[in-house]
């Protein structure tokens, strides 16, 4: 999964709370005059957070949603803002949002609303994966084939995911790029070189037949 967070944090807390969840984000600043580019399938869910309060915020957020949608934004959207009323958070409901959290909040809460959201995806992905004789628990970042399981760390998990998904179909660089790293990441392409060499060396220990193959100029896909 693959939230991006809008606007301000006011405090490491929710970026650390999405982490020890295994959760990948991106974080940006409010929008303001530009549009916000959302790439079409890079997030499950978006985290709205405003430094605003009460009435200020209601209105604030009844003012930018309508725009965020039209400019292209299609995944659930939640709100996290302090005091709302419950007068406010029918406003906020109604300009876009698709879920309101209010401060102060418990972290638990927060993470379970987003995993709440992302299960509203057209398509619902089960928590184990299989393709040929390879099973991945994403739960427990673990991988097993024919001659035992591995454990996964984050990007292994997400590249092998990528590919279980989207079994035989090419996958550009740029799209594993954007899935993995993030769209502003600064990472070398080679990164993704080195850790494809780290997953293939992981097939061959738990003795899977799968196999990643490169594309040439094109991408990466799996054969399992």
């Amino acid at each position: 999964m693959r939230v991006l967070l809008i606007g301000a944090t006011e405090n490491e807390k929710i970026p650390q709370a999405l982490r020890r969840d295994h959760i990948l984000f991106d974080h940006i600043p409010l929008p303001g005059t530009e549009p916000l580019l959302c790439p079409e399938g890079l997030y499950d869910v978006a985290v709205l957070l405003t430094d605003n309060a009460g009435k200020a915020a209601a209105q604030q957020l009844t003012a930018l949603l309508p725009a965020l949608r039209e400019d292209g934004m299609s995944v659930p959207l939640l709100i996290v803002a302090a005091h709302l009323s419950a007068r406010d958070r029918i406003l906020v409901l109604d300009a876009g949002a698709d879920d309101v959290l209010t401060q102060p909040f418990l972290l638990g809460e927060l993470l379970a609303r987003i995993r709440a959201l992302s299960r509203r995806s057209p398509v619902l992905q089960p928590r184990l994966l299989q393709a040929g004789d390879l099973s991945l628990d994403r739960g427990h970042c673990m991988l097993q084939g024919p001659k035992g399981e591995v454990r996964l760390s984050c990007k292994e998990m997400q590249l092998i995911e990528l590919f279980l998904l989207h079994t035989g179909q090419v996958l550009p660089r740029e799209t594993l790029r954007q899935k993995v790293w993030g769209i502003d990441s600064e990472s070398a392409y080679n990164a993704i070189e080195v850790y494809l060499s780290l997953v293939r060396r992981k097939l061959r220990t738990i003795g899977s037949e799968a196999q990643i193959h490169a594309e040439r100029g094109v991408g990466y896909y799996i054969e399992a």
